[in-house]
């Protein structure tokens, strides 16, 4: 198969599905100080520097 049809096969194929609750979303939180974006296990504000909770689910 030429480089070009396969490419073409590939172009509606996907091997996982993407899932609705993308990771990165659900791995980032706000922070309650600034509402600066921060990592979900952070516990420091990278910007404000500010003491973050991190709760366990």
């Amino acid at each position: 198969m030429s480089r070009a049809r396969h490419a073409e096969a590939r172009q509606g194929f996907r091997l996982f599905r993407r899932r609705k609750d993308d990771l990165l979303e659900r791995s980032i939180r706000s922070c309650p100080g600034c509402d600066a974006e921060v990592h979900v296990f952070a516990d420091v504000c990278r910007h404000c520097g500010g003491e973050l909770e991190v709760f366990a689910a």
